[in-house]
């Protein structure tokens, strides 16, 4: 009952931020076909991190395969726990609705990561029976864009379970809302001039011999070098204009 009200709830969640982003952000999503290619098996999303909206654009990224998103709800969104405590009364609600999952930072760190057994033991235990997680591996909002150092959780849920990475990369959402603020968007948003692009990647199923760290940069890597491909005319238009070059050379 719990699950499928949770699964509702995010339903709703889904479609109103992908109106909401498409009306004012002009939401623009790429590689959906990846999506279709991970089955029914748990797995494990990740994306940068620059905003409090980013998991409205998750939402919705994920509503951009209807039949995906039917088949794979609900996705679990990673939280620290210092939101669960804030005071303002509709955040918590929306968090339990959403059925947000819950992960406090280790009060003692250990060089073998044995710490992340204890710290993760909510998601761990949701992948391992067939559950999917999204989780931001620089665990905080970078600066404007430029990659903060991230964490080793996504990389530890991965090892641990043999879950596939979808990679995903958000781009303009750090000129979305402000960061002094929480959830207050920018006036700029307001008037549609702040553009929202996303790119989901292609699923990455293993990584041999590598370590929690190796595997972390690897994925953090493949995030920040997705990139639109572009049109096929345009393509063409390169290759013609190669080909000119080469053929005035030759002369």
């Amino acid at each position: 009952m719990i699950k499928f009200f949770i699964k509702i709830s995010q339903t709703s969640y889904c479609i109103f931020s992908y109106f909401i982003l498409k009306i004012f952000n002009s939401l623009d999503v790429k590689g959906q076909e990846n999506l279709k290619k991970i089955g029914n098996e748990s797995f494990i999303f990740t994306s940068n991190h620059n905003s409090y909206i980013d998991s409205g654009i998750s939402a919705a990224v994920l509503l951009t395969n209807g039949s995906f998103f039917r088949k794979i709800a609900p996705v679990k969104f990673l939280v620290m726990d210092k939101y669960f405590s804030w005071k303002i009364f509709p955040i918590r609600i929306f968090l339990e609705a959403m059925g947000a999952v819950k992960i406090s930072k280790a009060k003692v760190k250990y060089a073998d990561n044995k710490h992340l057994n204890s710290v993760l033991d909510l998601p761990l235990g949701l992948l391992r029976q067939g559950g999917r997680v999204w989780i931001y591996p620089e665990g905080g909002f970078n600066n404007n864009g430029t990659p903060k150092k991230p964490r080793v959780g996504a990389a530890f849920l991965h090892q641990q379970t043999g879950a596939p990475i979808l990679p995903v990369r958000i781009i303009g959402n750090d000129n979305v809302m402000s960061k002094a603020v929480p959830f207050l968007p920018k006036l700029s948003t307001l008037f549609g001039l702040n553009k929202i692009k996303v790119i989901i990647g292609k699923p990455i199923y293993f990584f041999e011999n590598m370590s929690l760290e190796e595997v972390t940069d690897k994925i953090m890597n493949t995030i920040y070098e997705l990139k639109e491909k572009p049109a096929l005319k345009e393509v063409k238009l390169r290759k013609f204009a190669r080909q000119r070059s080469s053929s005035a050379l030759s002369t």
